[in-house]
């Protein structure tokens, strides 16, 4: 049974749609894009030049607005709606950063991811 994707939009879907928040809202952030299917030889390269697997979807290097100055910036593992499941990788990952004093979440689609950064004050005036 194919998941409907009005329901349970793909996570580039999502990604895009919480793009487009933190860009909105002049949030300091990247992606990191370690997701999709490459040749042996592009991985290869890749682990060469840095790439780790594992590190979260999102890296937001602003502090939280709302006071909590011990945190440094936050993270977030973005998932589909439905689905999906954190690898040992990622995990790994969010444990390191919460370690380090940053604020961590795996969030089922943008709408959970931007609850999470207007709860930090994020997004809110």
């Amino acid at each position: 049974m194919a998941t409907n994707p009005y329901t349970n939009p793909p996570e580039e879907t999502e990604q895009m749609v919480l793009a487009e928040w933190l860009d909105r809202h002049g949030i300091t952030w990247f992606h990191v894009p370690n997701e999709g299917k490459h040749k042996v030889q592009y991985r290869a390269k890749q682990k060469r030049l840095g790439v780790r697997a594992g590190v979260p979807d999102v890296i937001v290097i602003d502090s939280p607005p709302n006071g909590e100055e011990a945190l440094k910036g936050c993270v977030i593992e973005l998932k589909r709606r439905k689905g999906g499941r954190v690898t040992p990788e990622q995990a790994e990952w969010l444990d390191r950063f919460r370690e380090r004093g940053w604020a961590v979440a795996v969030c089922k689609g943008a709408g959970q991811a931007i609850t999470f950064l207007e709860k930090l004050g994020y997004g809110v005036k």
